[in-house]
């Protein structure tokens, strides 16, 4: 295959988020291809099957969330439970970015179904917006451990609106991940009871997102076949698991600890410095630790 169809191919199966409005206004809806974030996700992170599953559920819902925002506006996903894996964290900006991780210890007997691995806890949402000084947070139970109907449930409950959620990941035999994707559907203002329980049906019997993926569909293909209704697209745009961390934000950050921390850090070589949410490590040189000492020794005089 040359390189220009390689690049063709590239572009046609990018990560993609697409938001869309029902043509009579009755509902708004956002569906996204979220592969190759959930891979490298799961590749940055070394997740054995299940985190990363759940991980990959997160990362999709956050980024379907945050497409509805605008700007550098915020979304940030939390499921924190009681079993093997105790945290789940995604954070998404509507301009294409989300990054995430999970914090688990698994056991002998976790499980082996994926509402197994969070238990009882809770889904916490957190909104960063523009025209408001503090975040907007929402908190509710975890429902059932599965992410999508965690965020349902959190819909209905915290902004009392009427929403599906479809988040599907599939893996192949080495627990990898193959594909991800998820669907939010949203009923606005003029929709009724009817118009609601006819679009949950529809939706019962649409096929998963995933089978979709797999045949190499585009975003626009994908929601042609999941959507029920006439619509108009509001947004199309690509997503990146992507993390703005760098050595410089660590190192202004250790600004903070003191000269003596800072001093003992160098003297006993703890110069790693890891990003909780992409997993990337950074290395600390003698010549950073002193730029850090002289820093810190012109600010006390």
């Amino acid at each position: 295959m040359s390189d220009k169809k390689n690049k063709i191919k590239e572009i046609k199966l990018a990560d993609r988020v697409l938001t869309l409005i029902s043509k009579n206004g009755k509902f708004r809806a956002g569906v996204i291809k979220s592969s190759n974030i959930s891979k490298k996700a799961q590749s940055d992170h070394n997740l054995p099957p299940m985190p990363a599953a759940l991980l990959s559920r997160l990362l999709t819902g956050a980024s379907l969330m945050a497409a509805f925002l605008k700007g550098e506006e915020r979304i940030i996903l939390e499921a924190n439970g009681s079993q093997s894996i105790k945290k789940i964290f995604a954070e998404a900006i509507q301009v294409g970015e989300v990054r995430g991780f999970v914090d688990f210890e698994l056991k002998d007997d976790s499980g082996t179904n994926i509402t197994d691995f969070l238990g009882d806890g809770l889904f916490k949402v957190s909104k960063i917006l523009y025209d408001k000084a503090e975040p907007i947070i929402g908190i509710v139970k975890l429902k059932k451990g599965d992410i999508s109907t965690d965020l349902a449930y959190y819909f209905q409950k915290s902004e009392q609106i009427p929403t599906a959620v479809l988040l599907d990941v599939s893996l192949n035999n080495n627990g990898l991940i193959e594909h991800s994707g998820g669907l939010i559907l949203q009923a606005m203002p003029g929709a009724n009871d009817k118009d609601i329980v006819d679009i949950n049906d529809k939706l019962k019997n649409s096929p998963e997102i995933t089978e979709l993926i797999n045949n190499e569909m585009t975003i626009e293909e994908i929601t042609r076949i999941l959507i029920p209704f006439d619509y108009e697209i509001l947004k199309n745009y690509r997503v990146d698991f992507f993390c703005r961390c760098s050595k410089e934000k660590f190192i202004s950050k250790l600004l903070t600890l003191g000269i003596d921390e800072i001093k003992s850090m160098k003297k006993n070589n703890h110069n790693e410095l890891i990003c909780i949410y992409c997993n990337k490590h950074y290395y600390l040189e003698d010549r950073d630790f002193d730029r850090l000492i002289n820093d810190l020794k012109a600010s006390e005089n």
